[in-house]
């Protein structure tokens, strides 16, 4: 009785309404549902939000109709998500405002796009139960397409909303962030199926059993410290819009020796954020022999900074850099995953445009993820900036490091969502590869994660200052670090042969 009340309820909202209002409602869930990542975490906008999307979907009289809805919805969920992007555009002295309105445009259109097409996908099932389970398959599969196409974007990802929660986070050691999401949508979007209420109660089933499961997983694991490894995370907060001014390096550069210098007798590797250094290591020796002060005796200095890759033509790479206590460059890593229209201008010679980073040539990319060899360190798996983003892609499956190392510089997205779901990406990638994550940031979150998604020390946003603490010890490898992505790709198909079968039976709400 209640959920034929529920359903006609909805039914009478969704079919008085002209079709631009409901488009303008699905935007406005789409918006609140963008609550449900870091750093608030509101889940049930989402679930509402995936509920109502799912009971339209199976509303006859609305029909294919429901391909703009999900658009609409998907457009709301990118730009109330994604609009700390345009922070970027106003650190240059607003040299680029001017673009907002069209990020802002490009970011509904882009999410958007991947809300409509599984909705498309899955209006050619025609009852309500393969509708769901094929919508759900084909919106993670997009979610997949979402990773590499263009280079790839997959940020914000829907497993990542819970992030909050350990217990359940332990899932993505098994089927990953992608594998997640389909659990999460197929859970969120039951809500819709007013008369298959079993549905709903078999997902929350299946919930509650990962949730005990994870749990118990954290509950019996170890939570070693690597012994004799101390680490200095360095906090600098330099505003984005001095980080390149040259009559600030100076400045710049003692802050950050400052910090690494203090009570620093048990400290055995000082780590400064992405391109921290305001001077070329290789070819500024007065520089780079300050970099001495920075450690104690016998101490590690690991570092962004811009690498010259050739002088004559100009250039660049951005890179981690490691040093000894006597300022020698012990090795080096280049970025491999550039920020289109930041570190690079895809279609240049098409594209009449400068990038963001105030640096003339285009940055050199380097050959991808890898395992270095740091002194009196476990070996270390090294990402800069966004390429924590990318699941499955992280390590170097053939030399399997003992813990990640994130350098980034949140500090173009100012005091926003964006550095806290950067954040949240991070845990995600250690849980799926089973390996603590640490991540040194200009303006924070700055943190240490251990192999099970949790935070065991932070320093907070917007903070300046430095965050002590051990390393913690490697976990066995995962299920998703051995297999990858073949796992939650398996699963999709899966449940696309069980939307097959049960699309046979023609019936319809």
């Amino acid at each position: 009785m209640t959920q034929f009340v529920m359903r006609s309820f909805f039914k009478k909202i969704f079919e008085k309404h002209s079709f631009l209002k409901k488009n303008m409602l699905l935007f406005l869930l789409g918006y609140l549902s963008s609550f449900s990542f870091a750093p608030y975490f509101y889940i049930p906008f989402l679930i509402v939000g995936l509920g109502v999307l799912m009971f339209l979907m199976n509303l006859e009289t609305l029909k294919k109709k429901t391909t703009f809805l999900a658009f609409a919805f998907g457009a709301g969920l990118g730009v109330g998500s994604l609009n700390w992007i345009c922070n970027a555009l106003l650190v240059d002295g607003g040299a680029y405002q001017f673009l907002i309105p069209i990020v802002l445009v490009g970011l509904a259109l882009f999410m958007g796009l991947f809300f409509m097409l599984p909705a498309l996908c899955s209006s050619f099932f025609k009852t309500p139960v393969s509708r769901w389970l094929s919508f759900g398959a084909f919106f993670v599969f997009f979610e997949w397409v979402r990773s590499w196409l263009f280079t790839g974007f997959p940020w914000n990802l829907i497993g990542n909303i819970w992030t909050f929660s350990p217990p359940v986070l332990q899932t993505a050691s098994l089927v990953g962030v992608y594998g997640l999401s389909l659990l999460t949508v197929l859970l969120f979007s039951s809500v819709g199926l007013f008369p298959k209420k079993r549905y709903f109660v078999v997902s929350f089933f299946v919930f509650g059993i990962l949730f005990l499961g994870g749990a118990f997983h954290i509950y019996e694991s170890p939570k070693e410290m690597v012994w004799g490894v101390q680490l200095r995370l360095v906090q600098p907060n330099i505003a984005q819009s001095l980080k390149w001014d040259p009559l600030r390096a100076e400045e710049n550069f003692s802050t950050l020796i400052s910090l690494s210098r203090q009570n620093n007798d048990k400290i055995t590797h000082v780590i400064w954020p992405e391109s921290a250094m305001p001077y070329y290591p290789e070819i500024d020796e007065a520089a780079r022999l300050r970099l001495m002060s920075a450690v104690r005796q016998g101490g590690t200095l690991l570092t962004g900074a811009l690498r010259v890759v050739d002088l004559k033509k100009r250039q660049l790479a951005n890179s981690l850099f490691v040093f000894d206590h006597l300022s020698n460059i012990q090795g080096y890593y280049d970025k491999s995953h550039l920020v289109p229209f930041g570190e690079y201008v895809p279609f240049r010679k098409v594209l009449k445009i400068d990038k963001i980073v105030p640096i003339p040539s285009d940055f050199n990319k380097g050959k991808g993820v890898r395992t270095m060899y740091i002194p009196k360190a476990p070996p270390v798996s090294p990402l800069i900036c966004y390429e924590v983003i990318f699941p499955s892609e992280v390590v170097d499956k053939s030399k399997r490091p003992e813990w990640i190392l994130n350098l980034t510089n949140d500090g173009w997205y100012g005091i926003s969502a964006g550095p806290y779901q950067h954040l949240s990406i991070a845990q995600m990638r250690a849980v799926e590869e089973g390996l603590p994550l640490v991540r040194a940031t200009n303006n924070g979150v700055s943190a240490v994660i251990n192999p099970y998604g949790e935070i065991i020390a932070s320093l907070p946003l917007g903070e300046k200052g430095v965050l002590d603490s051990p390393l913690p010890r490697a976990g066995k490898k995962t299920f998703y670090s051995i297999y990858g992505n073949k796992i939650p790709l398996t699963l999709i198909l899966i449940i696309l042969i069980i939307a097959f079968t049960k699309n046979r039976q023609r019936k319809n709400i």
